[in-house]
Order: C-alpha cells, then structure tokens, then sequence
C-alpha cells in the first residue's frame, strides 16, 4: 500500500519509479499511480455495473487516453477473455474477474505491477492460471513484478524475497539484478 502511494510511511523514505513518494500531495500521488503502478487486488475491486471492457479502460480514460477501449480490447485478448467483453462482473467467474483485474492492472504498461495476494479467493488450479498471467505479462511488459503472497512455494519463483513479520523485515533474501531496456 505505501508503495503504491495509497498508505504513508510512518518512516523512512519510500522511492518507486525513481520518484520520493513522501513528497507528493495527493494528486501527485494519483498521477503516479496512474503513470506507473498497476494493482492486482485479492478481491477484484470491478466496477459492477460496467462490462469487463469498460472496468479495464477506466485508467487510460482517466488519463484521456483516445484509445482506451482498443487498448483495453487487446489487453483482455492478452489474457484470454476477448471472448467476454460485453459481460459484467456479476457473470464472470472468479477466475475471469481476476483477469479482469490483471488487464486494467496491466493495460497502462506500469513500471511496477504490484500484487496482493492475488489467488487468495480462487482456487488451486484457477489461481496457478493467474500466477502464470502474471509472470507471463511480467515479462510481456517488461514492468516489475511485486508480489505479496502467504504461499512458499509461489514466493520462490520471484528473483528476490522479503519476508515480513509485524511490519518488520525479517529476512531478505539478495536481489537478482537484470537490466532489461524498457
């Protein structure tokens, strides 16, 4: 949550992107957000009352994106749901609204796509679907991957691992350096 500008830090400095985020008023913060973070949320967080295609075109509407509902068309071909554009949360199983939630997440190509638990409401074989997603569009995008799981065995695929305990770090493993042209 601080790193996506959502929360403070009670201390500290918090960079992302390159940019201090403890410096930013709020709408610096959004406009951050907007321009370099993407969020995959456990529960979704889908606009009910609007299609798979408009809840992945909000953010590039927000920033007056011209193009936001082809954009937001391709990025749902890119994780297989160009097929159910027109349909509402309410008519996409858990599986598909969490690729809903991973195209709107992805769809402004983010520097940083941070997910929470990403596979806590789904199960087993829905949720390594995603994960795979997610990895796979890590690399398609060329964006970091940040993600925050209780599971041991998905924490071991990431380059890096730190693990939290009561807000503390308790143990980091060393970070994997690759520099990649974006």
């Amino acid at each position: 949550m601080v790193m996506a500008g959502l929360e403070r830090a009670d201390k500290g400095t918090v960079k992302a992107a390159g940019q201090e985020l403890g410096a930013m008023n709020e709408d610096e913060l959004a406009r951050f957000r907007g321009q370099n973070v993407g969020i995959i949320f456990q529960s979704f967080h889908l606009v009910p009352n609007m299609t798979a295609l408009e809840n992945v075109a909000v953010p590039l509407e927000l920033s007056g994106d011209p193009k936001a509902f082809e954009r937001a068309k391709e990025e749902l071909e890119a994780v297989g749901l160009g097929h159910r554009l027109n349909h509402y949360p309410t008519q996409l199983s858990g599986g598909e609204q969490q690729r809903v939630a991973v195209a709107r997440a992805l769809v402004t190509d983010p520097e940083i796509l941070i997910a929470d638990e990403p596979t806590g409401n789904l199960d087993e074989t829905t949720g390594e679907q995603i994960i795979e997603l997610m990895f796979n569009a890590q690399e398609r995008k060329n964006t970091t991957l940040v993600l925050v799981t209780h599971d041991p065995s998905l924490a071991d695929r990431c380059q890096r691992k730190i693990r939290v305990h009561s807000g503390t770090i308790d143990e980091e493993t060393p970070a994997v350096r690759e520099v990649r042209a974006r």
